[in-house]
């Protein structure tokens, strides 16, 4: 009798030639359709990580306002992001391939460019730089759903002890804001991609609200 089960199992424990075909013919499917959109994949990836991150840094200028973070010695400072879609390799003005955070007196509210380097706080009003390394640029500026020209500035300001938004759009990053009271604004960042081009777009109200399309 145990001769027999033995027979069975040794019978049954293995895969004909036909079924094993069919499983590297899945794998092999599987495979080539991976490695085929591999490229769109990271494109996506890259996309929705920048995307993120500018997000979360416009929440860290809203938190540097609110939690009255100093800089100088001064509790009263406005803080900010500084968008633009011109194409400057200036690293203090904000580019399709750059964006950056700013501080300004609560009279100023809006980025003043300097000289020297980000981060030094003394002349100029840079805090923090952010390079898009990837594919992505900032590709549109939109002011309460109004698409701006490709030499467009914005500014997002936040300023102490207010949660909300205010925004100064110019189109010379040296002019004064446009004094157009604006809503609500919208950076839109591209993959980049002639063809089958993808972008998010991130929001902000002017009551703070910050949101990912």
């Amino acid at each position: 009798m145990y001769k027999n089960i033995y027979r069975k199992i040794k019978k049954n424990g293995g895969l004909t030639l036909v079924e094993l075909m069919v499983v590297i013919s899945i794998f092999l499917v599987i495979s080539g359709v991976a490695i085929f959109d591999y490229g769109g994949f990271r494109s996506t990836v890259s996309l929705q990580n920048i995307t993120d991150d500018i997000a979360l840094s416009i929440r860290k200028a809203q938190g540097f306002a609110i939690g009255a973070r100093a800089v100088s010695s001064n509790f009263y400072n406005s803080y900010g992001m500084h968008f633009s879609t011109n194409n400057s390799v200036d690293p203090l003005v904000a580019s399709n391939k750059s964006f950056l955070m700013f501080w300004a007196t609560q009279t100023t509210k809006r980025y003043v460019t300097g000289v020297g380097t980000c981060g030094d706080n003394t002349n100029n009003k840079c805090l923090e730089l952010f390079n898009i390394t990837s594919a992505d640029i900032v590709k549109e500026i939109k002011l309460d759903g109004v698409t701006q020209p490709s030499t467009s500035y914005l500014d997002i300001i936040f300023t102490r002890p207010d949660p909300r938004a205010s925004f100064c759009y110019r189109t010379n990053v040296n002019s004064p804001c446009d004094p157009t009271v604006i809503s609500n604004v919208s950076v839109t960042i591209s993959n980049g991609q002639s063809t089958n081009e993808k972008t998010k777009t991130i929001s902000v109200q002017n009551t703070g609200q910050i949101s990912i399309q």
